[in-house]
C-alpha cells in the first residue's frame, strides 16, 4: 500500500524534532538517513521541512527554538484531524506565509465594497443616511437601488444604524439568513457556521436562509441564526453593549475560552492555534481590548492557566501551562 503523504510529513516533523534534541547520537542520525533512503518522498519531505525551518530561523532568531513549534504542531495534529485552510497545523507550517495569507484574506475580502484590516474600525455613512461601522477584519457588500437597501456581511462584525425609508426596506444578509430592520440599531457578527444578531434598539425580523419562519427580535435580545432556524441566546444590556462596541471592547460573561479566542483571533494577522477541546472547560469573564489583541491575549494568560507563544510572525500558539 502506498504510504500517504500526510504520514510522511508527520514522520519528517518527528525526525526534525529529534535531530534538534540535546541527546541525539550517531545511531539516531543513521536511522534518519536510513529513513530518507527508504523512499525518495521521505528525503523530499525532510528537505522541504528543513528549508522552511531555516527560513523561520533567519526571520525570527530571537524566538523559541523552531523544533518547539514543530512539536506543538504535531501534538495538535494528533489531537484533531480538522483541516485548517486546506491542511492541518503541520501543513499550515509548511505553507507559511502564503497559506496563512490566503486563509486570512480570501478573494471575497479583497473584492468587497467596504473592508477593514485586523484591529481597524471604520464607520461609513451610506447614501440613504444610514450608518454602518465595521469592526476589525470585516467586509461587506452594499446594494442599493430604487426598491431595496441591502448590506451583505461577508465576514467579521458590523454595527448598523438604520435611517427611515418607508419605500425601501433595509436588510442585512449573510449565508445563514436575513435580517429585515424596522428602523433600528443592531450588530451582526459572522461566526464559522452561524450569524449572531444583537439588538440595541427597536426590532428586526430575522429568518434562516432555508426557512420561511420569521422571528421578531427586540431591543435587548440576542439570537443565533442558522440556515434552518433563529435560536434565542439570551438578553443583553443594550447601553453596555453599545458602549463596548464604540470603545472596541469585547465584554464576556462566563463564555468558553475557545469562543473568546475565536473573536480575538479575528484581530490578528496570521493564525491563532489552540486545542479547542482541551481548553473548552476554561470559562472567561472579562473586558478585552479588541483593537489591541496582543494585550487581550496577555490578559487571558494572566487570568487563566494558559500560555501564549508566538513562534513566527504568522503563528500564535495558546495552550495550557505545563
Amino acid at each position: 500500500m502506498t504510504e500517504p503523504q500526510r504520514s510522511i510529513d508527520e514522520q519528517a516533523a518527528h525526525w526534525l524534532i529529534r535531530l534538534n534534541e540535546a541527546d541525539i547520537d550517531n545511531h539516531d542520525r543513521q536511522q534518519f538517513e536510513a529513513w530518507k533512503n527508504k523512499d525518495p518522498r521521505h528525503a523530499a519531505a525532510a528537505e522541504r521541512l528543513q528549508a522552511f525551518v531555516g527560513r523561520l530561523q533567519a526571520l525570527r532568531p530571537q524566538q523559541a527554538p523552531v523544533q518547539v513549534a514543530l512539536s506543538a504542531a504535531f501534538v495538535e495534529r494528533r489531537r484533531s484531524r480538522r483541516t485548517l485552510a486546506g491542511g492541518t497545523a503541520l501543513a499550515l507550517l509548511l505553507a507559511l506565509p502564503l497559506g496563512v495569507w490566503m486563509h486570512s484574506y480570501p478573494p471575497d475580502y479583497w473584492l468587497a465594497d467596504l473592508r477593514t484590516a485586523p484591529g481597524q474600525w471604520n464607520s461609513q455613512r451610506l447614501e440613504d443616511n444610514s450608518q454602518i461601522t465595521l469592526s476589525g477584519n470585516s467586509a461587506v457588500d452594499v446594494r442599493f437601488d430604487g426598491t431595496r437597501r441591502q448590506v451583505e456581511l461577508l465576514r467579521g462584525e458590523i454595527l448598523v444604524q438604520v435611517a427611515h425609508d418607508a419605500a425601501r426596506p433595509f436588510t442585512v444578509i449573510t449565508d445563514d439568513g436575513q435580517m429585515r430592520a424596522l428602523g433600528t440599531r443592531f450588530t451582526v457578527r459572522r461566526d464559522e457556521h452561524s450569524t449572531v444578531l444583537t439588538m440595541l434598539e427597536s426590532t428586526v425580523a430575522a429568518k434562516g436562509s432555508e426557512s420561511s419562519a420569521v422571528t421578531e427580535v427586540k431591543a435587548g435580545q440576542q439570537v443565533r441564526i442558522t440556515t434552518q432556524s433563529v435560536h434565542r441566546l439570551g438578553d443583553v444590556e443594550p447601553r453596555t453593549r453599545d458602549q463596548a462596541w464604540q470603545q472596541h471592547q469585547l465584554v464576556i460573561q462566563d463564555r468558553p475560552l475557545p469562543e473568546v479566542l475565536d473573536e480575538v483571533a479575528r484581530q490578528i494577522n496570521g493564525r491563532v492555534q489552540f486545542d479547542r477541546a482541551g481548553l473548552a472547560d476554561l470559562r472567561v469573564s472579562a473586558v478585552l481590548p479588541l483593537d489591541d489583541p496582543d494585550r487581550a491575549l496577555k490578559l487571558i494568560a494572566d487570568a487563566l492557566p494558559v500560555r501564549v507563544r508566538q513562534f513566527t510572525p504568522w503563528l500564535v500558539w495558546v495552550d495550557r501551562r505545563p
